[in-house]
């Protein structure tokens, strides 16, 4: 075999094993870089999963932040994100504040009769009558507590409908005429509907918490 020859053929299998080289070579390089980003992707999947996580778990009812109130029928989205939820400020004092307070404090005297603003309900715990019949005051009933006023929804409503008179409360979350009408559908149903589409009506302890959880009667 010529001298030349050889040179050549041997020139030309460095070649090509140094061409499988740069390829193995490359190979591997996709390879680790595929493996960074599986492993980023990977780590990325397990740290956005306690984000859900608490997202799911934030109260339905409140859990905005201070000061900050939504309405009913806000209760769903706004908890979870105030993306698109109309917030308000609410900064309401207790209804036990209310029930202690000088009566120069109140914005109705306080004597007004419960039942010449709210609904006379349809159950025991709905009805405020004292034993000669006459109405009994609001004032009455925010001294009566859990013993007349068995779930303690009327208690809320009134420390919220004095609240929202003092302009304590944000009409973003709730009225005069709304408080009215969620104790009106509670007294003569036993249940508030807080949105259309609501598969589950809000119980007395619903009631309550949204209250107390937006500051609106704390």
């Amino acid at each position: 075999m010529p001298e030349d020859f050889r040179i050549e053929t041997m020139s030309n299998h460095e070649n090509r094993s140094q061409a499988e080289a740069l390829g193995s070579q490359a190979e591997v390089a996709t390879e680790s870089v595929s493996e960074a980003r599986r492993r980023l992707l990977v780590k990325g999947g397990m740290a956005a999963g306690p984000v859900i996580l608490t997202l799911t778990s934030r109260p339905v009812l409140g859990g905005l932040n201070p000061g900050e109130c939504i309405s009913p029928s806000q209760t769903l989205s706004g908890a979870l994100s105030h993306k698109g939820a109309k917030v308000g400020t609410c900064n309401g004092r207790s209804p036990g504040y209310w029930k202690t307070c000088h009566s120069g404090e109140w914005p109705i005297p306080t004597n007004t009769a419960f039942h010449s603003v709210f609904a006379v309900g349809a159950t025991a715990g709905t009805r405020f009558f004292n034993a000669d019949g006459s109405q009994m005051t609001m004032l009455q009933v925010l001294n009566a507590g859990g013993t007349a006023d068995t779930s303690m929804v009327a208690f809320h409503c009134i420390g919220a409908y004095l609240n929202i008179l003092k302009g304590l409360v944000s009409p973003v979350a709730l009225t005069a005429e709304k408080v009215v009408a969620l104790w009106r559908e509670w007294a003569l149903t036993g249940k508030y509907v807080p949105f259309a589409g609501a598969t589950t009506p809000w119980n007395g302890a619903d009631i309550t918490n949204y209250l107390k959880n937006n500051k609106i009667a704390p």
